[in-house]
Parts: structure tokens; sequence; C-alpha cells
């Protein structure tokens, strides 16, 4: 069982997962009203797309298993690769519920906090930016970090309001932030060349 398995689209599986969940479902659940409803809607849609758009090629990007057993179904999936695609889906959508419950970026963040909301913002943002130039996809990506309140994927502009801020003796927040969007600019080109690309 699970000899000669491909790894890469199982590991895109689990990142697509965790990503869609972090990103896109969290920011639907979490919201409430109608105005946010429909920001966590689009949130969750452009999320999605995104996904499809730079992991479609490597696995798929089905993100449920709802796609993957009907998949497999029709003989275009062998029966390890399923199970393997749907381990993966639920892993990936648990580490992304359980970070993002940890992080509770509504209440308020640590600085650490604000290390791992940056370092995870900026992964999806470069694997996603390296992945693909089309527009459309660009312009998902941005609206996605930023709408929800991972902004921080840009340690020049981060260090500039650091500077800024250091007038006032209030610039310790950004520190973090320029250290998460580093490791995470990292993670995203590690993704991109050993997962989308390998």
């Amino acid at each position: 069982m699970f000899e000669d398995m491909n790894w890469r689209p199982i590991t895109a599986e689990l990142l697509g997962t965790f990503f869609l969940v972090f990103f896109g479902v969290t920011s639907f659940v979490s919201m409430s009203g109608n105005e946010m409803l429909l920001e966590g809607a689009i949130t969750l849609g452009l999320t999605l797309a995104v996904l499809v758009h730079i992991l479609g090629p490597v696995s798929g990007c089905h993100l449920n298993p709802v796609i993957t057993i009907p998949t497999f179904l029709s003989g275009k999936m062998k029966q390890d690769e399923t199970i393997a695609y749907i381990v993966a889906q639920i892993i990936g959508a648990t580490l992304g519920f359980v970070l993002f419950k940890e992080l509770k970026p509504e209440s308020g963040a640590s600085d650490i906090d604000v290390l791992i909301i940056a370092l995870v913002g900026t992964t999806f943002f470069v694997a996603s930016l390296l992945t693909s130039q089309d527009p459309s996809s660009i312009g998902a990506t941005l609206f996605v970090v930023s709408i929800t309140a991972f902004g921080d994927v840009n340690p020049g502009v981060s260090l500039g309001n650091m500077i800024a801020l250091a007038i006032d003796n209030e610039a310790n927040w950004a520190f973090y932030g320029i250290i998460g969007s580093l490791i995470g600019c990292f993670l995203g080109y590690g993704i991109k060349d050993n997962i989308i690309d390998n």
C-alpha cells in the first residue's frame, strides 16, 4: 500500500486545504452581519479560485473528499491515492482551524501571533505570485491576504512603518511581522519550487 506514491499532489492537497480553511472558511464562518458575510463569501470564493489556479495542475485541487471520492469511482484515481488525498485534506483542514483558533485574530495578537500570521500570509502570497502572473489571480491573492487581516506580507513596507513608528516608541510589533514575512517568503518559494514546479 502507498508504494510508488507521488507525494507532490498529496502535499498540494494538504497545503491547499489548509489555506482554504485558514483564509477562506474561517473568514466566512467568523463574520456576522450581511456585509461581513458577503466579504467572507467573497474571500472564500477568491481563496478557492487562487488555489485552483496554482494547485490545479499539481493535484486537481480537490480539497474536498466529495470531489476525490467520485474521481476514484470514475476510475481516474487509484485507491491508495484516494485514501492519501482524503487523509491529507482532513489534516490540512484540521491544521487550518487549529492554527486560526490559536491565533484568535479578533482578540488582539501577541508578537508570536503577528509573526505566524505574517508567515502564513506571506507563504500563500509568495507561492501564488511566483506560480502565476495572471492579474486576476494576483488581485485575488492580494484581496484574500488583505481582507483577512493578514496583510503584513511586505517587509519593506513594514520596516518603513516601523521606522516611522519608532519616533513614537511604538515599533516593536512590526519587527515580528517582518521576521514572519521573511520566513514566509522562503516557505512560499519552497512550496513553489518543490511542490508546484517539481
